[in-house]
């Protein structure tokens, strides 16, 4: 077969570039050197309603959207060797309203000179991904404001909630301890205590509530220093072993030999360990037991709280740590809690840049271990 001359090659190529560009869904447009197009695919009526004599480089700026100028204006620039310009903007279709494209500009080079020759540009309707970007941001932009404002509800209502119910508990516990003289009934003593005692389990559901809108909407502050965890451990056990004891429990600690010191926030270490102490007293029968163990290695100290209590189901491990999410089924049990007490473990947690593992067998008993970093870690600010 001999070969045909260059230029009928040349010239077949560009005929047949030039029916795919016609056939094609997305708009094709040829730009010259001066600037001037010297082809535009006939998708351009379908695409945006409009002759391809209504679209000429002179009128393009016009048909676009004002604040899409800036993202449309670098497509008309004159493309690098070897460059691809990409945009995405709107454009007036012939109607009245605006359609958005996706245009992707390169040029084609002499293959001898490198000098430009032509511009091609190939543009794609994009409104409909558009418009589901925008629905997906909306929503996500309306629920951050949904659940800053819950947070800020929580935060303003806690503070509220917690003066009145200070004075109810400073003047029960006056009355318990008869500061002023006997009530005159045990029946008035056994209430005194009752309301004391309601009211200090109110307390510290607000408490939560207040740590958890704080940490939602960011504002929660660590304050950093030196904590001993040996010393932590002893005093957190020392304030739970009543209530462990009069539940038929036994409560042992065993502490590291070597003193366990990191950098952390030693009020936020106090309220983990209460609360996974807590958590395991309250679902362990009498006649059980719970043991807590600080450790240090690998850089890390580690608190382990285990007990012989209920244990969990292993389908609701992964709820666990989700804001007011239970998992007993006993009501008697379920009643007595928030279900903010292992969100807020999680959530100290992960400010700290630590971990919180938990492991169960349901009618054994739990393991939860929290590891805090020696060091403090860079956190970006919440």
């Amino acid at each position: 077969m001999s070969a045909e001359p260059g230029g009928q090659c040349h010239e077949k190529a560009y005929e047949a570039y030039r029916l795919m560009a016609e056939e094609a869904s997305e708009i094709v447009i040829v730009r010259e050197t001066d600037g001037s197009v010297s082809f535009i695919s006939p998708a351009i009526e379908r695409v945006l309603g409009r002759k391809a004599e209504e679209f000429q480089s002179i009128t393009f700026m016009g048909l676009v959207h004002p604040q899409d100028f800036e993202r449309a204006a670098t497509i008309l620039a004159f493309p690098l060797p070897g460059q691809t310009l990409i945009a995405t903007f709107r454009v007036k279709h012939g109607e009245g309203h605006y359609v958005w494209l996706e245009t992707t500009t390169r040029g084609i080079s002499d293959p001898e000179t490198g000098a430009l020759r032509l511009v091609f540009s190939v543009s794609r309707d994009v409104s409909e991904r558009m418009k589901h970007e925008f629905e997906i941001k909306t929503a996500q932009e309306r629920a951050e404001a949904a659940n800053k404002a819950k947070s800020r509800f929580l935060a303003n209502m806690s503070h509220e909630l917690r003066t009145p119910l200070n004075a109810v508990i400073g003047f029960t516990d006056m009355m318990r301890q008869r500061t002023f003289g006997p009530l005159g009934n045990e029946r008035y003593e056994e209430y005194a205590t009752l309301i004391y005692d309601s009211g200090q389990l109110l307390l510290d559901l607000i408490s939560d509530m207040l740590d958890m809108a704080k940490i939602e909407a960011g504002k929660l502050e660590l304050n950093l220093e030196n904590v001993d965890f040996n010393g932590t451990v002893e005093d957190s056990v020392r304030m739970l072993r009543d209530r462990a004891e009069n539940g038929g429990l036994e409560l042992t600690m065993s502490l590291s030999k070597e003193p366990v010191f990191a950098i952390a926030d030693k009020r936020a270490v106090k309220q983990v360990l209460l609360n996974l102490l807590s958590n395991a007293i309250k679902f362990t029968p009498a006649g059980g037991h719970v043991g807590v163990s600080v450790r240090m290695a690998d850089g890390l100290a580690t608190i382990t709280v285990r007990d012989t209590g209920i244990g969990i189901p292993e389908g609701d491990l992964t709820r666990l740590g989700n804001p007011f999410e239970q998992v007993n089924g006993d009501p008697m049990l379920t009643k007595s809690g928030s279900g903010l007490g292992l969100a807020l473990v999680r959530a100290l947690m992960e400010k700290h840049g630590g971990s919180l593992r938990i492991t169960s067998e349901e009618g054994i008993g739990t393991d939860v271990r929290v590891s805090f970093p020696l060091a403090a870690k860079k956190r970006e600010a919440a």
